[in-house]
């Protein structure tokens, strides 16, 4: 069953919803009441944690009143959008998806919600997620399960499932998620949405539940590309107007075997298609190999979170949850395969020493790796598909059913790892639908600080496959 929203106010992009509402073409009061009906109507898709009408709807009658006496109005003004429930927010609480959180107001807002709100947007609710960010299925145990629009025996991908969920189903039109190895790119992908994971980094960290303080970062996800370059733009100060460049100079890496082997064949059923596309306009497409990156990603990875994430939830708790150790943290977990994760990686199992020698010495290599094949074989980009396979069926916590059989779901972030070990940006676009009509998603990384160089690639990408 499919679990869309038709209300013709929330089918508007995130940017023709903010240019209606600063001409006066649309109130932020009505727009609000349309987000407030969606989220009862679908409450189903269970993409929120905190959803508080009254609230939405002050904030939605004060933003109106600002226009109206002729305050000077931000990007974002009136414009709802929804935050993973890792975020900070001073006027909803944080749970980090996790019952020991479940109650933790703070002060502030996280410094990247801080942005969106000056910039007049509205904290719509706080979004669904994989307990403590640590997994790919978004099978919540303290809220329950968030649904894929597409299929709601699916599963929304992870750990941003709730903010993907909202946006494809038309509930809010844009949202923040948050990426560690994958967990924005990975919902937006399997959902059929759009999702930025930029340059670490580039925005601020402060005030977000961690996981590796290494590789955390925010990120939005929108229903096209314009849409993330904008939340994007908000958040960064950025402003500067993409400039899609023409097909004929883009050259574009595509690693065949070491990301195209284990992918399914929904998959590469459109993901192929999307190539043939691409090679058509005049986008050139070489083959590069990434077995030796995707090798060190490997091992930088499992050390990074496994160190990091007991020193950077202490430091967390420390400064918004006082009174609250790591350990009651951990022993309050809902997810049994959360559980074991974080108990195990706990700081106890990964050696200081082998965590700095992954620091000073793999993560650079990673870097001069990148930076040297986007040299040798002068190309723009890389492109590959963002998962693996598309939603798969719900299996226990963290788990879908592959090919039948119960499969642990981290093996969605096998492609999307790479650009979060080596800091790079990485954006992912609606790729296509399977025969069955579930999305998969087709990403483009880049090299650090080139986040809006990729928007741009992304927009002419989005514009080609849209017209094949």
């Amino acid at each position: 069953m499919k679990y869309f929203n038709e209300n013709p106010l929330l089918q508007l992009s995130l940017g023709e919803t903010a240019n209606h509402l600063r001409s006066g073409n649309l109130s932020a009061r009505d727009l609000a009441e349309a987000v407030i009906t969606a989220a009862r109507q679908y409450s189903g898709l269970n993409a929120y944690t905190t959803f508080v009408a009254d609230q939405l709807r002050s904030s939605a009658i004060e933003a109106d009143s600002a226009r109206n006496r002729g305050n000077e109005t931000g990007l974002l003004h009136g414009v709802p959008v929804i935050l993973k429930d890792n975020i900070n927010t001073a006027t909803l609480p944080t749970s980090g998806g996790t019952p020991g959180l479940i109650n933790n107001q703070t002060d502030n807002d996280a410094p990247v919600a801080a942005r969106l709100f000056a910039a007049g947007a509205l904290l719509a609710g706080k979004a669904n997620l994989h307990e403590l960010s640590s997994g790919g299925t978004s099978n919540n145990h303290a809220f329950g399960a968030v649904g894929n629009p597409y299929d709601m025996t699916r599963i929304p991908g992870g750990s941003s499932g709730g903010t993907a969920a909202a946006v494809a189903a038309h509930l809010v039109p844009g949202g923040l998620g948050t990426d560690t190895g994958g967990s924005v790119r990975v919902p937006a992908a399997l959902c059929g949405v759009a999702g930025l994971r930029p340059t670490t980094g580039r925005y601020p960290a402060t005030g977000i539940v961690p996981l590796s303080s290494t590789m955390d970062t925010a990120g939005p996800i929108a229903r096209n590309v314009m849409d993330v370059a904008l939340m994007d733009a908000v958040i960064t100060g950025e402003f500067k107007v993409l400039t899609p460049p023409l097909p004929a100079s883009l050259r574009i890496g595509v690693p065949y075997d070491s990301l195209m082997k284990a992918t399914g064949n929904a998959v590469k059923s459109i993901i192929d298609k999307a190539f043939n596309t691409l090679q058509a306009a005049g986008i050139t497409l070489l083959p590069v190999d990434l077995a030796e990156i995707k090798g060190l990603t490997t091992k930088a990875f499992g050390a990074l979170i496994g160190y990091e994430f007991r020193h950077a939830m202490s430091n967390y708790l420390e400064h918004f949850a006082p009174g609250l150790t790591v350990d009651e943290l951990s022993e309050k977990i809902a997810s049994p395969s959360t559980k074991r994760m974080l108990q195990g990686r706990s700081g106890r199992t990964i050696s200081k020493d082998f965590y700095q020698e992954v620091l000073n010495e793999h993560l650079p290599d990673l870097k001069r790796m990148h930076a040297r094949l986007f040299k040798d074989h002068r190309i723009d980009a890389l492109i590959f598909p963002t998962t693996p396979e598309v939603a798969l069926p719900r299996a226990e916590d963290d788990s879908v059913y592959r090919d039948g059989k119960p499969a642990f779901s981290w093996f969605y972030f096998s492609n999307t790892a790479l650009a979060s070990a080596a800091g790079n940006p990485s954006l992912t676009i609606p790729a296509g639908r399977s025969e069955e009509g579930l999305p998969a998603g087709i990403s483009i990384d880049g090299l650090p600080g080139a986040d809006r160089k990729i928007l741009g690639i992304g927009q002419l990408i989005e514009r080609l496959l849209a017209q094949s």
